[in-house]
């Protein structure tokens, strides 16, 4: 069986590819992707060719959402059925694709091993049903909210808490809607003004233009104490210093982003703090699972994160676009459907 996939055959470059996929065994799912996410930050870093685990060629993307078409009998030993809509993380490929990355989504059909048991260490993602009813793009960017949500749960935080969100990417936009289900307040702080709006209108209480505002005097003057929590998904170690200040002594930091070494961190700021700090990595499948409920029933916004639903024509547009950074763009979300 044939795909056609979006393809990073060298460092600042992609391709759309036809590939031959794997033949199915008893464990596989044959899927048709209807939509898959797009991680800006990891994708991004995979794109320029930054990230050192990830070779050429590769297939990137790990938010897939398709209908199953075909079922192996023990997946279907699984409970997975034709026609059921999955979100899955990575899609069997041959070589030289397969072994050069842990991604693999944005393709038109997959062959997806739905018996990969979660590992003991990260619990990782793998393939999860989509709940009855829910759109599939409600449902394609439930990997960075099960992102967000891995860092709130290590931090535990606690209701009535006073949280400031960092950047206001999709992930810092996840993390400031889930932190208000958990009952804390939450202040959110970018440099768009968009996202900001974005924030607002998803229930935060307070938003900060980092640039325009006098940052001392509106932390300060919402969280006189300082913040219990402060989540980071800038992934800018000058960000993390200049917000460092304003955290409560012994409070919460969250490093919710991927920082690439070496790092400008300011550990003096940090000694002067106290805190306790969290580095969450990758997602469960139970977090994308009740990423995808929360979703649907109607406790978590997504159809106003998504600002582009491109076509797989579009990849290379897309991603020069990424890499510049010079355009408005907060959730991409290719449609196969087209």
């Amino acid at each position: 069986m044939k795909t056609t996939a979006i393809v990073f055959d060298k460092a600042n470059s992609v391709i759309l590819d036809e590939l031959q996929l794997p033949d199915p065994t008893p464990r596989d799912l044959v899927v048709q992707n209807l939509v898959s996410g797009v991680s800006v930050g990891t994708e991004r870093w995979a794109y320029l060719g930054k990230r050192d685990e990830l070779t050429f060629p590769n297939v990137p993307g790990y938010m897939g959402i398709g209908r199953i078409l075909e079922v192996g009998k023990e997946a279907q030993q699984r409970g997975y059925l034709p026609g059921q809509v999955v979100n899955y993380m990575v899609g069997r490929l041959n070589a030289p694709h397969g072994p050069n990355s842990w991604m693999a989504t944005h393709l038109s059909h997959a062959i997806v091993d739905a018996c990969i048991d979660p590992d003991g260490g990260f619990n990782i993602h793998r393939c999860e049903r989509v709940p009855d009813g829910l759109d599939p793009f409600d449902a394609s960017l439930a990997g960075l909210c099960a992102v967000a949500l891995r860092g709130i749960e290590m931090a535990r935080i606690p209701a009535g808490s006073t949280v400031l969100v960092v950047g206001l990417g999709v992930i810092g936009q996840y993390a400031a809607q889930i932190c208000r289900l958990k009952g804390a307040m939450v202040a959110a702080a970018d440099v768009d003004d968009q996202r900001l709006q974005i924030a607002a209108a998803n229930g935060a209480e307070w938003t900060i233009h980092s640039r325009r505002e006098n940052l001392k005097d509106r932390f300060t003057q919402i969280a006189p104490q300082g913040f219990d929590i402060i989540i980071d998904t800038s992934s800018i170690p000058a960000v993390v210093n200049s917000v460092m200040p304003y955290l409560k002594l012994y409070g919460q930091f969250i490093f919710q982003g991927w920082y690439p070494p070496p790092s400008a961190l300011d550990l003096n700021a940090f000694h002067m703090r106290m805190p306790t700090c969290y580095f969450p990595c990758a997602f469960s499948g139970s977090a994308v699972a009740t990423s995808m409920r929360w979703a649907k029933d109607g406790n978590i916004t997504t159809g106003n994160l998504i600002t582009h639903r491109p076509r797989p024509q579009d990849a290379k547009q897309i991603y020069e676009m990424i890499a510049r950074g010079s355009e408005g763009f907060l959730g991409i979300v290719f449609d196969w459907r087209q």
